[in-house]
């Protein structure tokens, strides 16, 4: 490794507000200055593309919070499930699944009132819109249950969109998973395939100058040397693999700092256990999430989605063979909180049926008892 003090091409992120001629005239013709800055993070060396000032603000909070708990003396395969504990337990349950699981109880109790008010108000339709045409009346009759039923909703807190809380930490896992995909130095992953960003393009590293044009094979090298430099060290990890995207997230400690079999988290797993091991935890979340309450029966809607999920779950094995260990890692520790979140919401808010409606119609104006014969 040839000695380097000074890296051209590093992008600052001071430099993000200001236009971007006004940015680059700035950048190209700032005094050099010594890559002697152990608390800094690596810089990126890409100029082509600057990513969304927004995107990196969000994103920058899961971030701390594993450096967080990474600086407690935690090891990376132990902070990474850490976060993922600390992200269901501060934001998912409190925030999304336990509002849910109450507007759900809320809801089934007010199954009894919302049957009776439908038995009443069908009644009345069918009285006075009957001579209209049976499908005047049955078409009046649904709705005015539909328009009952929203506004009894709204005015006790059940409303749909609160029952469907849960899917907004979706978003959450995603943000969190791109985090570790960068820090870990992959190529792509889902985050930069919705929002176009994260791709090798936009994060490999490239290396240019006043004097002259660097040969590109030694780009490589010279950015694994700035890296360095910026971390403290004389060089990085000899784990860190040569197709890592570098980038001002990355994290070499990644490298050395694994668990069990899987050493290198910047690596797929070796032994192929942690792809296996997500899809099984997913499957029985999804098989534990997906049980009516009580005894009642599921709805063949239920059981034909239940099947679809349970069938992407169990494609999660083969399609995550060359994910990084770290992402995998994440992956499961959050599964398996949230599977434990089920059994606490189910031990702590259980979701309790009211009893079945009688079956046998009643009749609203019964006819008079006839007297009996003498």
């Amino acid at each position: 490794m040839r000695p380097r003090s000074v890296v051209v091409g590093l992008n600052s992120r001071s430099l993000l507000g200001l236009l971007p001629n006004l940015r680059s005239h700035i950048y190209q013709n700032r005094p050099r200055r010594s890559l002697n800055l152990p608390s800094t993070r690596c810089l990126s060396s890409a100029d082509a593309q600057v990513p969304p000032v927004m995107e990196d603000a969000f994103l920058n909070v899961f971030w701390g919070m594993f450096e967080i708990l990474h600086n407690c003396g935690l090891s990376w395969a132990v902070a990474i499930p850490a976060g993922a504990v600390v992200i269901r337990g501060l934001v998912i349950m409190p925030w999304l699944q336990i509002p849910a699981r109450k507007a759900q109880q809320q809801n089934a109790a007010l199954i009894p009132l919302n049957y009776a008010y439908s038995m009443a108000i069908k009644h009345k339709c069918h009285r006075v819109f009957y001579d209209k045409g049976a499908r005047v009346a049955r078409d009046k009759a649904k709705l005015a249950m539909t328009k009952y039923g929203y506004q009894l909703r709204r005015r006790w807190r059940a409303e749909r969109w609160r029952q469907m809380l849960p899917i907004a930490g979706f978003p959450v896992f995603i943000a969190v998973a791109e985090v570790i995909r960068r820090m870990a130095g992959c190529r792509s992953g889902l985050w930069g395939l919705i929002f176009g960003t994260g791709s090798s393009s936009s994060e490999t590293s490239k290396v240019g100058g006043d004097a002259g044009a660097i040969q590109a094979s030694d780009v490589p090298l010279d950015t694994l040397d700035a890296v360095a430099e910026l971390k403290g060290t004389t060089s990085l990890p000899s784990p860190v693999p040569d197709s890592a995207v570098l980038s001002n997230w990355i994290e070499p400690s990644f490298a050395t700092e694994g668990a069990l079999w899987f050493p290198n988290l910047m690596l797929a797993d070796p032994n192929m256990i942690l792809p296996f091991l997500v899809s099984g935890l997913t499957m029985a979340t999804l098989y534990r999430g997906s049980k009516p309450p009580g005894e009642g029966k599921e709805k063949p809607a239920g059981i034909i989605l239940k099947r679809v999920l349970m069938t992407g779950a169990l494609a999660i094995g083969p399609l995550t063979l060359q994910l990084p260990a770290g992402i995998l890692l994440y992956w499961a520790a959050s599964t398996m909180s949230a599977y434990l979140s089920h059994l606490y919401l189910d031990k702590f808010y259980p979701l309790v049926m009211p009893p079945r409606p009688c079956r046998r119609s009643v009749m609203y104006n019964p006819k008079p008892a006839q007297k009996a014969k003498r």
